[in-house]
Order: C-alpha cells, then structure tokens, then sequence
C-alpha cells in the first residue's frame, strides 16, 4: 500500500485551487482520466521506488482507486492523455509553490552584493526508443541506432530549484538558442564552455542579464585593455589575473567585458572565465561560477534519483509532464519537511511511500541529519579561515 502522507491531504491542500483549474481544463462527460487525476495519480509514482513505467502505474491506479476516484489507470490511457494534455497547465502550480517557501533560499554572504538571480543554464541528454521519431537519432558505441532529447533548464542555484525548462529533439534549436528562448532579467547566467556563442551573449545582455562563462584557454580571443589590480582576498580564492578589455571579431558584443583567470579550489587547474560584470570583485566572480556546478548535480538527482532512468512517454509534452511532476513532487516534500531533497531524505521517503514509517518518524532523523550538515559547513569554513589567516 501507498502512504497517501507524502500527497494527500497535507501536501494535495495546497494544490486544490490548482486541481479544480486542472479539472477544468479539459472537462468533458466522455472523458474519464482528467489532469488533476493524472498528476495525483503522477505524483504517488513520484513517491513510490516501485513505480518506473505505464504497466507499474496501471497497477497502483489499481491500488489507490479509491484516492484518485476511477476505477482503473490504463495504459493505453495514461499514454495518450500525456500525449494530449498541455504541460504548460502546471508551470502556475510550481510557481506558487515556489513563492511558500521563501526561506529556503541559501545566504551567501560573499554573494550578498550580487543582487540578481544567479542561473545555471545547461543541457543534458536523455536516452528514448530508436523509434521515436521527433528524437535526435545517433548511433551507439555498439553500431545500432538509438535516440536522445535534451532537457535545457535553467536552474536558480539560491534554491536549486528550475526557473526554465524545456526539451529538445531533432527539429528544436541548438543548446544556446534553445535557452535563449527563455532568458530572465535582472539575472547572472553561470555557464560552461558550450555556451561561447555571440549570438546567445547578446541575447543575455538584451534581456538586461549578465553571464559568466567558461571559456577555452585561447578562444574566444580577448583584447586586454588593463589590467585589474588582485586583492588579498582575490589571492587567497585562486584569482591569478583579471583584466578588462573586449572580444574581437564580427558579431561580438560591442561593449567591454572582464577576462578572469583561477585556480579551481584545491587544484593547480587554471580555468579563464568571461564576464560583463565589470563591478563585482574577482572572486566574487570566481565564487559565482563555482555555483555552476548545482545544475550537474540536479541533471544527476533527475537521473539517479529522480525515476528517470525510465521515461513514462514517447511525447514532448508526455516528457515536461513528467519532469514538471517531478519539480512539483520535490517542492512538495520542501514544504513537508522543510529541508531540500537529497540523497539522503529521498532514500527515507522511500519508507514512507512503502508504507514502511510516515512522515513524523522521519522528520526528526531528517532534521538531525541537517544539523549534522550544518556542523559539518561550519567545521569547514573554519578550517578555510585558519589556512587564509596562516
């Protein structure tokens, strides 16, 4: 049996607004699986490490009829209403959960003076049946065919929560185009050496953003103009160089950018970095990038974590649906718990979706575990101090 603790009737509360809207939408006396059905229906497959496919959800439909309201979640049915139904229809309901939980945002206080929101942007593959026709088709190691779509999010690294999702397949843009489509203002975009493109740095810039982008040891070409003079606080964060100038060449922002050259933390590896904030200090800048690597380790969460090791549909808008589940399942569980999914409270719901605890026997081992973390950050941060100090 399901725990219904993890969806219902805390947790599906604050979803019922969202839930009649969802009804609805596309209300019909023929139909008999309606949205707000399938995305309950959804979320306890979300909950329950058993459920990876249409024939595991078909058997808890079964299981917890009662709870959705219909006797039956067919296959067949399931399929083609994820096929049908518009995913947009559930943005609104993560971006209200997003505004309850203002105080899971993380303080930085090294960050404290950059003001916007700080974006990771990147892309990750997905493998789907060669078949599926909309796919990016490759062939694999082994010689036979195979196919792929990207996820493109952009992921707020205050709470690592994704602001911008989007998927990708044979006839969608390239990985820049296909996140400019979708750029915010007033924002920092954190970005790998995939992102050099003109084209997407003015795209950024218009959009009244910044970056701060990877870039090869010699390419992009930079003509220095000056050199920056490094604080003792930018030379104790790696910073080796900082110079202000611009990019050459035709297409290229008409404006003056920063050229940073840093040491990865614990590593003689120098990384350049190109960015337009030309105010923030170095390692501020340094700090930020570092920040980047929050969206591989939530391509990670999906992949490992996150049930998507197996895709429920062969349909763009099947796959948001599904994703879009999953960011709805997650800032759930924040506002159950409290704390943000990790591997470590995934693997305690676990319990909780077989039945095997609830949510008040895991809360307080959830909430020492945190402690433990929070010690843990603190050790460390004075340990850094006292090598900086010596």
């Amino acid at each position: 049996m399901v725990r219904q603790e993890l969806v219902d009737p805390a947790n599906l509360a604050v979803l019922q607004g969202h839930l009649q809207r969802l009804r609805a939408a596309y209300d019909h006396p023929n139909r008999l699986l309606h949205m707000d059905t399938l995305l309950v229906a959804l979320l306890y497959a979300f909950y329950n490490p058993t459920c990876r496919s249409l024939r595991t959800l078909e058997g808890l439909g079964r299981v917890c009829r009662d709870e959705l309201g219909i006797d039956q979640l067919c296959r067949s049915t399931t399929a083609d209403a994820l096929a049908a139904f518009d995913p947009e229809r559930l943005r609104p309901i993560i971006h209200d959960l997003r505004r309850r939980l203002p105080a899971l945002s993380r303080a930085d206080a090294d960050l404290e003076r950059i003001t916007q929101q700080i974006i990771a942007a990147d892309g990750s593959y997905f493998n789907l049946y060669a078949d599926v026709a909309w796919a990016l088709h490759l062939t694999r190691r082994n010689g036979k065919d195979g196919a792929q779509m990207r996820l493109n999010v952009q992921l707020d690294t205050r709470n690592d929560m994704p602001v911008a999702l989007s998927l990708s397949g044979r006839a969608q843009p390239s990985e820049t185009a296909a996140v400019a489509q979708n750029l915010l203002p007033d924002a920092v975009y954190l970005l790998d050496r995939n992102f050099i493109d003109f084209d997407f740095f003015h795209a950024v810039l218009d959009a009244g953003s910044d970056f701060v982008v990877r870039a090869r040891d010699h390419a992009p070409n930079f003509d220095p103009e000056c050199l920056l003079p490094l604080s003792e606080q930018d030379a104790a964060h790696g910073v080796q160089s900082d110079r202000l100038g611009r990019l050459p060449g035709r297409g290229a922002p008409d404006r003056p950018l920063r050229e940073l050259v840093l040491c990865e933390p614990g590593t003689d590896t120098p990384i350049r970095l190109l960015t337009s904030l030309l105010e923030a200090p170095a390692y501020v800048v340094g700090l930020l990038y570092r920040r980047r690597w929050q969206i591989e380790l939530f391509f990670r969460w999906l992949k490992v974590w996150g049930h998507f090791e197996h895709l429920i549909s062969h349909s763009p808008g099947g796959l948001t649906i599904q994703f879009y589940v999953a960011v709805i399942g997650v800032l759930l569980t924040y506002l159950a718990t409290g704390h943000r999914v990790s591997k470590y409270a995934v693997s305690l719901l676990t319990f909780v979706a077989s039945g095997r605890a609830t949510l008040d026997d895991i809360l307080p081992i959830l909430e020492k575990r945190e402690r433990e973390r929070q010690l843990e950050r603190a050790r460390l941060a004075r340990r850094r101090a006292e090598k900086q100090n010596r």
